[in-house]
């Protein structure tokens, strides 16, 4: 292999990664504001929760819905 055809080669393989870095750099940039999404949704989530307790005018204590028996019991 000559000079030329291994810095054709090289060229080539840097240029594929900067593609793939391309690439990668974008998915980490989604990934960040889907997860910045997913933070701030929890968050609101959190506060509604909060205020349903706080606005709980019951006495009884809040249940697990997941130990109550389906209907059909």
């Amino acid at each position: 292999m000559n000079f030329d055809e291994r810095l054709e080669r090289l060229e080539m393989e840097l240029a594929h990664q900067q593609r793939m870095t391309d690439n990668l750099n974008d998915a980490v940039s989604q990934q960040s504001l889907d997860i910045m999404r997913m933070h701030r949704t929890i968050e609101r989530l959190a506060k509604q929760l909060e205020e349903m307790v706080i606005n709980s005018e019951s006495d009884e204590p809040l249940r697990d819905i997941a130990d109550e028996k389906p209907p059909h019991y």
